[in-house]
């Protein structure tokens, strides 16, 4: 009898944990609007904004969903933010022209700033991606926002993953 007590105790605070874990997890992929001093970006939900971050990224959100059968190892969509020292606007998107397989290029003028999104292809591991980037240029650094989706991604999850690239916007 002495065991049982503190065993239900025991067991009444892992639910208790469980719980609160499982509460945490959720919210984190609820949407939120990410604000800070170089730029502002729209997270929707179904989204995780990673936080212990590669240091060479400076933004990181991936999709909840993973791909189906050939490409279950990749998130369906994942949202990366780059931003490059010393470069120009037009050094970086004559390095992307060159290094990716661009299919369009727009040019879009935003609260006086210059604005360059390219739609790309590409392939890894077998499995196929569709990939935009939206480049701007401010005080001698470049501004990498690169979306990357599988080929066969469900279109709700597209478009919320697009809608991050149209509401990112540097300070």
């Amino acid at each position: 009898m002495e065991f049982v007590i503190p065993g239900l105790i025991l067991v009444a605070l892992m639910v208790y944990a469980s719980t609160k874990i499982k509460r945490r997890a959720a919210e984190a992929f609820e949407p939120e609007q990410i604000d800070n001093e170089l730029f502002t970006i729209d997270k929707p939900d179904g989204f995780l904004n990673v936080l212990n971050l590669d240091p060479s990224l400076k933004l990181d959100i991936y999709s909840k969903e993973f791909g189906n059968d050939e490409a279950s190892g990749f998130r369906v969509a994942r949202v990366e933010l780059r931003i490059y020292e010393k470069r120009t606007l037009a050094f970086a998107t004559k390095a992307l022209e060159e290094s990716t397989k661009v299919t369009s290029k727009v040019s879009e003028m935003i609260d006086g700033k210059k604005y360059i999104v390219l739609e790309a292809e590409s392939v890894e591991k077998g499995v196929g991606f569709r990939e935009m980037y939206k480049l701007t240029e401010k005080s001698g650094r470049v501004f990498e926002l690169k979306l990357k989706t599988l080929e066969d991604a469900d279109s709700d999850i597209t478009a919320k993953a697009e809608q991050m690239l149209v509401s990112f916007e540097v300070k």
